[in-house]
């Protein structure tokens, strides 16, 4: 059963002149009731797309798949302290993505010391059944819009999601990424990050000072507003990086 989606979620509500701070824990919520909207963004094409960087290939982004999710297999060790989320990883049928590479992805993420677990208040695990806290879906554009769409959030094909405890990553921003993002892994760990930190509680923040690392929940995927790519919300492993709150 589908839980109630939303793009927005309560914002953090710490920040310095630099927008560098201490984080605090905000136990996450079910359900909100702010929806958004896309901005412009380049279009997402379809079908085979050249991905650019140092190895550049060709690769074939699916519009649609079956609706139907396969759970990664496996699972992880406790990673990080305090309140630890249970995890499951799914994958769309017909994305063309093997879920235990998409879950092995997400397991580094959220693994990584400059992630959400550098706060010391809450940390990870990856089941593959049993009890679960939230669930990370990699969905094609299609079902993404359904998913999200449904419940007021419009992504037109072009972005992710996070609603109650379903977080809902794009297809085809997770295979091609943006323009202005010069790492596809990078932008993959932000992505992650950036939804995850939804679930956390975390809310849509500006580009706190130019020339600084971007905050990850920063809208990143629409552009970076003179700030610095920046895929970590603990980029030094201790100070969460934040700017002013949007809506």
């Amino acid at each position: 059963m589908w839980l109630t989606f939303a793009a927005i979620a309560i914002v953090l509500g710490v920040a310095t002149a630099g927008y560098v701070a201490r984080a605090e824990f905000i136990e996450p919520s079910a359900t909100e009731t702010q929806p958004t909207a896309v901005n412009e963004l380049p279009p997402l094409e379809m079908g085979t797309v050249e991905v650019p960087g140092p190895s550049a290939s060709a690769i074939t982004v699916p519009a649609a798949g079956t609706g139907k999710f396969a759970t990664a297999g496996g699972g992880s060790s406790p990673i990080g302290s305090g309140r630890i989320y249970r995890y499951l990883v799914v994958v769309e049928e017909g994305a063309g993505v093997p879920p235990d590479e998409f879950a092995a992805a997400v397991e580094r993420t959220l693994a990584e010391p400059r992630g959400w677990t550098a706060s010391r208040k809450w940390g990870f695990q990856r089941v593959s059944g049993g009890s679960s806290d939230v669930t990370v879906h990699l969905a094609t554009p299609k079902t993404t819009d359904r998913l999200c769409d449904s419940v007021g959030v419009e992504t037109r094909g072009e972005v992710s999601c996070r609603g109650g405890r379903t977080v809902v990553i794009n297809l085809g921003r997770w295979l091609t990424g943006v323009p202005h993002y010069t790492s596809l892994d990078d932008y993959r760990h932000m992505v992650v990050n950036h939804e995850m930190g939804h679930f956390l509680g975390h809310g849509h923040v500006k580009c706190g000072r130019a020339g600084t690392p971007a905050p990850v929940m920063q809208r990143q995927t629409f552009g970076l507003e003179g700030c610095t790519q920046n895929p970590w919300p603990f980029p030094d492993q201790r100070n969460y990086v934040t700017g002013p709150y949007t809506s």
